[in-house]
């Protein structure tokens, strides 16, 4: 009997503690809905399908000053038309609908890119086009969204920038200048958590 008593005050309580059943939905004002539940854990956008002749890249952009990665078709082929298509979907800009969410680049506007060469596992980014001023954290994010964009490319392991083809010094996301080839781990630390 004391067996009996003690399911039976358990499933009372569990059925006392669950959501109420409502038939028609509620609206939520958006302040009711804890901020952690707003932005966190939100996908960058909706993950496109892969049809035949594409592929998808990563290619990254901005949100609240954070990279934040996004899936994009490519066109199949071998690694330097997915470079390609990885450096003009960087130059495209996040679509309407990302934008709607809050995604930004931080690109210049007038910034041209453009693949100088591939030697081994290092890419040479020709820039063209006005980049003056701008703040240190947005050239830093600049640099950041290119150089983890194109080593997200399994051929692509470092990445430094030219200017009329002479080498030209990048911000790391420290804020310190170099000429060194840019590899993803410097830019890590300016990914969304």
């Amino acid at each position: 009997m004391r067996a009996v008593v003690c399911a039976l005050s358990a499933v009372l309580l569990l059925v006392g503690c669950g959501v109420p059943i409502q038939s028609d939905p509620v609206p939520l004002e958006p302040g009711a809905v804890p901020s952690q539940l707003r932005e966190a854990n939100r996908p960058s956008s909706p993950q496109p399908s892969t049809t035949a002749g594409s592929s998808t890249v990563e290619v990254n952009f901005v949100r609240n000053d954070r990279v934040v990665r996004i899936r994009r078709q490519a066109p199949t082929g071998g690694p330097a038309e997915r470079l390609n298509g990885v450096v003009s979907a960087l130059m495209s800009g996040p679509s309407e609908t990302e934008q709607a969410s809050g995604i930004t680049t931080a690109l210049p506007q007038d910034l041209t890119l453009t693949v100088a060469k591939t030697e081994g596992t290092r890419v040479v980014i020709e820039l063209a086009g006005a980049t003056e001023g701008r703040s240190a954290t947005e050239n830093i994010l600049a640099v950041g969204q290119i150089v983890l964009s194109v080593t997200a490319l399994p051929t692509v392991e470092e990445v430094t920038f030219s200017r009329g083809g002479i080498p030209v010094e990048a911000l790391l996301a420290d804020g310190a200048l170099t000429t060194n080839p840019l590899t993803a781990s410097d830019y890590e630390s300016l990914r969304a958590q």
